[in-house]
């Protein structure tokens, strides 16, 4: 009797096993690889529903569009071996719900002064083509974070790194960017992409991030 009961044991959990395997994928619940999220749990929005398999690899494509028409005719580099006026690199990585978002690393060095949050004439070229993007998508948000490179008191650039991405904040809204659709927020000093200890590096970490996700719009009319 233990051995039967044991044998209906195996089979009702493979049975249980089989069931999950053949179960449609586009009503799975849909975990991006670790190695693929940001670390910051602040990049994208606290959605209200799980993201469907489907439904990701539709935000995906709507993600990669907005990029495609971002970097249309613009020049884009790698900081490490870019130069020159050129201050834009442009990535697609996952955002901390697993989608697709945009990642902008914008060259604060050419965007402000020296210890100035004041934007110059070359970010507003810039800028004025990322306001229009959004625009143009308004089913994204964007998160904007300024850093500094280890120069300096610790307090001052925090407060600098702030001013700046309010900087960039206030002028995509006076492009009519919806605020609510834009957060700001200042690292200072912390999470550095280069060394501090040589002036290349630094420039590389003087730098104000933008990162477009998918907002719960997007995800409503995609769910109906």
């Amino acid at each position: 009797m233990k051995k039967l009961f044991s044998g209906l044991v195996v089979v009702l959990g493979l049975g249980m096993f089989l069931f999950s395997s053949c179960h449609s994928k586009k009503d799975s619940v849909y975990t991006a690889p670790a190695t693929q999220t940001v670390t910051d749990t602040m990049i994208g929005t606290q959605l209200a529903v799980p993201v469907t398999y489907q439904i990701t690899q539709q935000v995906n494509n709507k993600m990669k569009q907005q990029q495609t028409e971002l970097v249309n005719g613009w020049e884009v580099i790698d900081y490490a071996t870019g130069g020159g006026d050129t201050l834009v690199s442009v990535d697609l990585l996952a955002d901390s719900n697993g989608l697709q978002a945009i990642k902008l690393g914008l060259n604060d060095t050419e965007l402000f002064a020296i210890n100035s949050a004041k934007l110059t004439p070359k970010a507003d070229a810039v800028l004025a083509r990322v306001a229009k993007n959004l625009n143009n998508f308004p089913e994204t948000d964007a998160t904007i974070i300024g850093y500094t490179s280890h120069t300096g008191p610790e307090q001052f650039n925090v407060k600098l790194s702030k001013e700046r991405a309010n900087a960039v904040m206030n002028y995509l809204i006076s492009k009519g960017v919806n605020k609510n659709r834009l957060k700001a927020m200042g690292k200072g000093w912390n999470d550095p992409v280069a060394s501090n200890a040589t002036a290349k590096g630094r420039a590389k970490n003087r730098r104000v991030e933008i990162w477009v996700t998918a907002n719960q719009k997007m995800l409503d009319n995609l769910s109906k």
